[in-house]
């Protein structure tokens, strides 16, 4: 009787076990992370009795969860995955709607710019004409400014978004180390290797939350000492010893910042190491995209500013001035890393447009010579001097080394603050340089028929610019004099020489340059002079309205326009591929989710039928509990 006793109270508190694990499935059919839980039975050791071996009832041998390591892992990876591209696509389809937008791009307003210039060129006399083109300048400079502001917030946000992410991903691996500890502190028995689901489960759901913020390698040494790795192997969690990342400011801009490590020995950044996650994401965004398209934004805005403004200086005024800079923008940026130990300084200016690009570079010194080096790899030398001058890719950099210490580095970045500073300087329409400052004409008592071109300028710093020249052609007719110092086919020839004439012949001096055509007659006599009273003189206008299809980047190749639109190119390809990739990451992680749950969910029909199962196998156990009390009682009646 007592066996059978011993039985039936085996069998209730196992079933009673399996009703609760059951009843625990149910309750969190719902809770996210949460992996179903089965009871595993076992006999209980057998009693020799008589020559044989009696059986001792039922116990529980362990609750084990559905899981399944490689599909856990899917899940994880693929979540990294997902949140990096899914924000990366986030935030360049936000650089895209604005450079791509129809009515607040800069296309249109350069277009209309350009029109405005034309506009001059038509009517170079018209008030109403030159105020139009200051005005539409304006707009163009603030669109560019409100272009740039934009990025610029974004940049801010960016920027806090990254500082957010860090101290989530610092929050979650906290966490991830509470619950080690607790398994730890309930660490079974050593005849046990049971271990508690709920504490597994919410590890998984942290680990999974971690994986969404950055990429994640996770080794378990066993279920007690699960160790955390990123980037190029730095540790952040093992067992239970956690290190922290930060955000520091970068040696080369303290307006920037990095991820640090804080490792056992030092604090270093792991920035270019990170992927993955959401973490990854925000980093190939900044890098890869905002200050990219920063960059060649400003590039477009220096192009502007020193094509027009150039052409701008090889005009004359209505008021008889030469012509004066139109546009103004921000200079480089020379910026001296905050680990300098010496004071050197650097002067950066634009000296070639159509060499510019919209690269970032670093300045290094050796002890003996500074190198520049790009983002793309290209680099040039210069040796040390005071000053020391270094002319590379449109830029030219004024060093002054004589405090310089070897590793002394400076960031240049010559177009990122461009956009944001592109102004317009001239703001009295009568100061549009719309006429050329000199104009030619031939005597009217010409017997030839010898044509003049109406002149170029080809060095408006030229001191005799504006002084008059005559030409003279001699009997024969086959020379001509000046009375001023020429250059004709790269001859130089004195005032007064006689020079070779030929058809189409180009003459050069006093920084312009004029060209002779047709048959002469002795005595033809032809003038260039100032431009004294150029009020209806479009010709500078209209070279300013020829330099919107003029080549001005890229050694001349590429147009503003052309070159706009290549980063809106860039940009919307970036966006399109992003959000390809993101559509494919996200149906993968579907489907990784989906054979995680077929595994770990909770099925309630499942968990329905083990109830009824359950509840019939404790009814029918506790009748032995009944049989048995019968039983005893009978023995004792029979002897009382």
């Amino acid at each position: 009787m007592s066996d059978i006793l011993n039985t039936a109270v085996s069998g209730l508190l196992s079933f009673q076990r399996a009703l609760g694990t059951t009843s625990h499935n149910i309750a969190n059919v719902n809770t996210p992370g949460y992996s179903r839980q089965s009871v595993e039975f076992s006999t209980n050791n057998p009693s020799f009795f008589g020559g044989s071996f009696y059986g001792n009832g039922v116990q529980i041998e362990s609750i084990t969860r559905s899981y399944d390591q490689f599909l856990t892992r899917e899940v994880r990876d693929t979540t990294s995955a997902y949140a990096r591209v899914a924000r990366f696509s986030e935030l360049s389809s936000r650089i895209d709607d604005v450079l791509a937008d129809p009515a607040g791009g800069i296309s249109p307003i350069l277009n209309d710019f350009f029109e405005s210039v034309q506009g001059v060129a038509d009517d170079p006399a018209s008030s109403t004409a030159r105020y139009a083109m200051i005005n539409t300048a304006q707009t163009l400079a603030g669109r560019f400014q409100s272009i740039d502001t934009r990025f610029e917030e974004l940049s801010r946000n960016t920027t806090n978004e990254i500082r957010s992410v860090v101290d989530e991903i610092n929050l979650l691996v906290g966490q991830i180390r509470d619950v080690n500890i607790s398994l730890n502190d309930i660490a079974p028995s050593a005849t046990s290797n049971q271990q508690s689901a709920d504490l597994l489960d919410l590890r998984d759901n942290l680990l999974n939350q971690l994986a969404e913020k950055i990429d994640i390698t996770v080794i378990d040494e066993d279920e007690n000492n699960l160790s955390i790795f990123i980037g190029n192997g730095q540790t952040v969690l093992t067992g239970i010893e956690s290190f922290t990342l930060s955000t520091q400011p970068d040696v080369s801009d303290p307006t920037r910042e990095v991820i640090a490590y804080n490792g056992l020995i030092s604090v270093y950044d792991i920035s270019s190491n990170l992927s993955g996650g959401e973490l990854g994401g925000l980093l190939d965004f900044r890098d890869g995209v905002l200050d990219p398209t920063r960059n060649s934004l400003g590039r477009t805005a220096i192009g502007i500013a020193e094509t027009f403004n150039a052409q701008m200086q090889d005009g004359m005024d209505l008021n008889g001035n030469l012509g004066q800079d139109f546009f103004s923008f921000s200079a480089p940026q020379s910026i001296a890393f905050s680990s300098n130990t010496g004071t050197p300084t650097v002067a950066t200016v634009i000296s070639d447009v159509t060499a510019l690009t919209s690269d970032d570079y670093q300045l290094a010194f050796d002890g003996v010579n500074w190198t520049l080096t790009s983002a793309s790899g290209t680099s040039a030398s210069v040796a040390n001097g005071a000053p020391a001058t270094l002319v590379f890719e449109g830029l030219t950099l004024t060093i002054n080394g004589a405090t310089a210490v070897a590793g002394d580095q400076f960031a240049i970045r010559p177009t990122l603050a461009a956009a944001g500073g592109l102004q317009v300087i001239t703001t009295d329409p009568s100061a549009i340089a719309a006429a050329l400052p000199i104009r030619s004409s031939a005597s009217l008592n010409n017997l030839g028929n010898v044509d003049i071109s109406p002149g170029s300028i080809t060095d408006v710093t030229d001191p005799n610019l504006l002084n008059s020249v005559t030409f003279t052609f001699d009997t024969p007719p086959a020379t001509l004099q000046a009375d001023a110092d020429v250059v004709v086919g790269g001859v130089s020839y004195l005032a007064g020489a006689a020079i070779p004439y030929s058809n189409n012949m180009i003459v050069d001096a006093n920084g312009w340059q004029v060209s002779l055509s047709g048959t002469p007659q002795a005595g033809d006599v032809f003038t260039v002079e100032a431009n004294i009273d150029g009020s209806g003189d479009n010709r500078n206008a209209l070279n300013l309205a020829n330099l919107q299809t003029s080549g001005v980047f890229d050694g001349g190749i590429n147009s503003f326009q052309e070159t706009y639109g290549s980063l809106v190119g860039f940009v919307g390809s970036q966006t399109l591929a992003a959000n390809l990739e993101r559509d494919a990451q996200e149906s993968l992680l579907f489907q990784a989710v989906d054979r995680q749950s077929s595994k770990a969910s909770v099925n309630l029909d499942e968990e329905a039928a083990d109830l009824v199962r359950y509840q019939q196998a404790y009814e029918a156990t506790a009748r032995l509990v009944s049989t048995a009390q019968i039983l005893f009682e009978t023995l004792l009646d029979s002897v009382r």
